[in-house]
């Protein structure tokens, strides 16, 4: 009788992992897969604390700066391998697949000027095969894109075949995040703005607003890796002085309807905040970080999604929008954590912008009326008062976005702000530096 081949799999997997065929990394509870999924994680059988080890992706300055602070991101353990071999098909099949998948369609969900089109869908997947942490990003992205097309049936496949390449590349992006050069770095700036997608793309169990308070750090991130960067990315391989030479759209394209429902945004932070003397507070920051007065921080933000409006309604810099938490900056990205009601309107304003991106930028359309929703029903539940004083802005964006409001609708309510008294400041110059 042939003697029967011992295996090398284990079964001390939580029960999550095993329903999604990934393997797990018996760390927990939670395991790196349940906590990236915000999923509730259950071993059968008691486990040991989770060994110090780093299973964290950690984006940190370059110069060792201080006041800019590391952004980790829990990411999962697996083999690639397993996962195809768990649902038939060599990894090799799958890889063609990815990739065909980003020359094809998912590259263009990163275009935001014609000029990016061959860097995105020729030169940066050709420089990936010279830089690991990139090409498993590229599989990623492209992963998860098939995934949130494909049917329910095949979905898991992809979903987890997307974490895995995503936590292959994560671990090599740190290492290399140290070296940055003028050969790599546009490389790692590209990795740092996919991640943002990456995470937007994820099913989770967790609320939109979560998943998009880490997405907004990771923007953050980006934008720190990019101004340091920034004399390399300028002479490189991508075309971003091109972008930036293009930015600078007049408010007045802005629709009559959209100004008027901006100038209602500074109008309640005037009223709120104009007498402000105390600094806000941004998140525990300590020396070195500028203090900046609440209505400034606001009026920031405010002008952040002007900029996004006039360049949406010009559209000549496709997709524009999603950098609204770079323009509004860091501090504000804190309030939004924290919940902060004015934040969140003006976060429920971004809403309409993110809901009418061109369907090709999938991973941003996607998360914009769940986001309106959920904000909305954060501030009724929360914030009742101040959820009838803004009744007209939030019925504004209900109305813009096509969905219902009924219960809002039915309310008598008076703001005690008149439209005559709203006003339009000038646009100022202190977004200009973004660069997304």
């Amino acid at each position: 009788m042939q003697k029967r081949r011992s295996h090398k799999k284990s079964r001390n997997g939580c029960q999550n992992c095993k329903k999604w065929h990934t393997k797990c990394d018996e760390q927990g509870p939670p395991c790196n897969n349940c906590t990236l999924r915000k999923a509730k994680c259950v071993y059968n059988h008691p486990k040991a604390e989770a060994l110090s080890n780093n299973n964290s992706l950690t984006i940190r300055p370059r110069n060792r700066d201080t006041t800019i602070s590391p952004i980790s991101v829990e990411r999962p353990r697996g083999d690639v391998g397993a996962i195809c071999a768990a649902y038939g098909g060599p990894s090799r099949l799958l890889e063609l697949e990815l990739m065909h998948q980003w020359s094809t369609v998912t590259y263009k969900a990163f275009c935001g000027i014609p000029e990016d089109v061959p860097y995105l869908q020729g030169l940066l997947p050709r420089t990936a095969l010279e830089y690991d942490f990139m090409l498993n990003c590229i599989m990623a992205i492209s992963s998860l894109h098939i995934a949130h097309t494909a049917g329910e049936t095949n979905s898991a496949k992809y979903v987890n075949a997307g974490l895995e390449y995503y936590n292959r590349g994560s671990s090599s992006f740190r290492t290399y995040l140290g070296k940055m050069n003028a050969e790599n770095a546009h490389v790692l700036y590209m990795f740092s703005a996919i991640a943002t997608a990456v995470h937007l793309s994820i099913p989770k169990c967790a609320s939109t607003l979560d998943l998009l308070v880490v997405a907004l750090d990771l923007v953050n991130g980006s934008t720190s890796i990019g101004m340091m960067a920034m004399p390399w990315l300028l002479n490189s391989a991508l075309p971003l002085r091109l972008f930036i030479s293009r930015m600078g759209a007049s408010k007045d394209l802005i629709d009559v309807d959209s100004r008027a429902a901006l100038a209602r945004l500074r109008a309640i932070n005037d009223l709120r905040h104009g007498a402000t003397v105390e600094p806000v507070s941004d998140g525990g920051e300590t020396d070195g970080v500028i203090e900046i007065r609440d209505h400034e921080l606001y009026e920031m933000a405010i002008n952040g999604l002007e900029t996004c409006y006039a360049e949406e309604a010009r559209g000549l810099l496709r997709g524009f929008c999603t950098a609204f938490p770079g323009l509004a900056g860091k501090p504000f990205t804190s309030l939004i954590s924290k919940s902060d009601p004015f934040a969140l309107l003006i976060v429920l304003h971004w809403a309409v912008l993110l809901g009418g991106l061109d369907q090709t930028i999938w991973w941003g359309a996607r998360i914009a009326e769940k986001l309106a929703l959920e904000v909305s029903d954060l501030l009724k539940m929360s914030h009742p008062d101040l959820s009838l004083e803004w009744a007209d802005a939030m019925v504004w964006v209900h109305d813009r976005m096509g969905l219902s409001w009924s219960q809002v609708r039915e309310l008598s309510y008076s703001s005690g702000l008149s439209s005559d008294s709203w006003e339009e400041p000038t646009l100022t110059q202190e977004s200009e530096s973004f660069l997304i």
